[in-house]
């Protein structure tokens, strides 16, 4: 409802038999013009009380994400990269913030996994500026190619030119907040870069035990931490951040790297977040790429000291270890999947917490229209084999990913993406029948 509504401003103050004096006219007029401002005043008051409650903590109860009121919150999202070598969100090439905030919302989801580097964490006030003039060397890209690229981000956002690299994620969260969409910020690399395998030296702590070089090398444990802290206390400034994502893909080389390292140094991670800021919520997930939490099965992790602010998250593609030892096969897929992490949605636990598929994705175009355009009969079909599994459990969910290009990536500038939600410009759905593919994904059937 419209705060003026019932006001009616084509009638007289007066009805048309009455009579006053002028003065007392004026007096009457200029109180119903007193009271129409209150009443202005205070409709934009109970807006922005509704939007500031939107925006406040979230925390867990059992296997359920929890608002400021009590009642569930799904995470219904979609990925944003903005952890490669530019240092800030992908897409303000081409459109500004506010065109993409929109769009996000307007497709139904909720919230934004938004990516960072701890290498852009500890290093919050490099101008986007001083990023793109090394960004041909270090990403391996042409020069004159990226000196365009940059030229049309700040024709797209030109508040873009004197911002620091945390400005503007704060301009892109503060955007998506003023969309009512909750912002989950995701540690996903250490070194700027694109992400994940065993050789790109961001997938274990280089302080465990069994160090390898191949897959340890840029992970700093000390940096991490500090990462992690300088992202919490950063967040406590944008209310639209409610948690923070402690690593992305978790990857040990097996026998080699122990997964006793996992219980020294996921807490610690914990404890960086929660101590700089305990509104956030943790969220952690297992080994082997996010796909495998099952030593909690047997050792849960004890959660107490950041009671009702953990929650799981798992990952899963065509790629995934589970995917590929069931055959898949989907009865036998649920069943493996279930054993690795979905069992942690089981009432009444140790182990007990929401748990989120953080990432699935899935080739959206190339294919005919009896699959809806998904570009292979596999992805096909593991897409509705997961929508299944999802939708059975109520699932909180976020798709990989919302950037249809990147600003460089693999050396080039614009690299599609055709995993990619939106088209190349960013203007809308690469694949309009995506939507209706999640299904029931979207609903909420389920809740304490």
């Amino acid at each position: 409802m419209d705060v003026m509504d019932g006001l009616n401003y084509g009638s007289p103050v007066f009805p048309n038999h009455t009579r006053s004096h002028p003065h007392t006219r004026l007096v009457f007029e200029t109180s119903s013009i007193t009271v129409m401002l209150l009443k202005f005043l205070t409709g934009l008051f109970v807006l922005g009380s509704i939007a500031s409650a939107q925006l406040e903590p979230l925390h867990t109860s059992s296997r359920w994400i929890m608002d400021s009121n009590n009642k569930r919150f799904k995470f219904r999202c979609i990925n944003w990269a903005g952890h490669m070598e530019a240092n800030i969100p992908e897409g303000l090439q081409h459109q500004p913030v506010e065109a993409i905030a929109r769009l996000v919302s307007d497709s139904g989801f909720n919230c934004v996994r938004l990516t960072f580097s701890i290498d852009m964490a500890l290093h919050q006030d490099q101008k986007v500026s001083e990023s793109f003039s090394t960004l041909a060397d270090r990403a391996g890209a042409p020069k004159a190619d990226v000196d365009s690229l940059w030229s049309r981000v700040k024709e797209k956002n030109p508040w873009i030119e004197m911002a620091t690299v945390s400005e503007t994620f704060g301009k892109v969260i503060d955007t998506l907040g003023t969309h009512n969409l909750r912002v989950i910020l995701d540690n996903h690399v250490s070194k700027a870069s694109w992400c994940c395998s065993l050789e790109d030296g961001n997938g274990w702590w280089d302080k465990a035990p069994g160090y390898v070089e191949s897959n340890s090398r840029n992970f700093k444990t000390d940096d991490w931490l500090k990462g992690l802290a300088a992202m919490a206390s950063f967040s406590a400034k944008h209310p639209a951040v409610a948690g923070i994502g402690l690593r992305n893909e978790i990857r040990e080389v097996p026998v080699v790297q122990s997964r006793d390292a996992w219980y020294t140094f996921i807490p610690q991670g914990a404890d960086a977040v929660h101590n700089a800021n305990k509104d956030l919520l943790i969220i952690m997930g297992g080994t082997y790429s996010s796909q495998d939490a099952s030593f909690l099965r047997s050792k849960p992790l004890d959660r107490s000291r950041w009671a009702g602010k953990i929650v799981w998250e798992w990952h899963h593609y065509t790629f995934s270890i589970p995917w590929i030892t069931s055959f898949k096969n989907c009865f036998l897929w649920k069943q493996q999947v279930g054993a690795y992490t979905g069992f942690l949605l089981t009432q009444n636990q140790d182990y007990t917490g929401p748990l989120w598929l953080s990432e699935f994705g899935f080739g959206m175009t190339g294919g005919p229209p009896e699959r809806h355009g998904i570009g292979s009969q596999e992805d096909y079909d593991y897409l509705n084999c997961l929508v299944e599994y999802v939708t059975g459990n109520d699932g909180d969910w976020a798709l990989w990913a919302l950037q249809g290009n990147y600003y460089v990536r693999d050396g080039v500038v614009d690299k599609e993406e055709g995993w990619g939600l939106v088209n190349k410009e960013w203007t809308a759905w690469r694949n309009t029948e995506v939507k209706g593919l999640l299904g029931k994904m979207w609903d909420v059937t389920q809740g304490p």
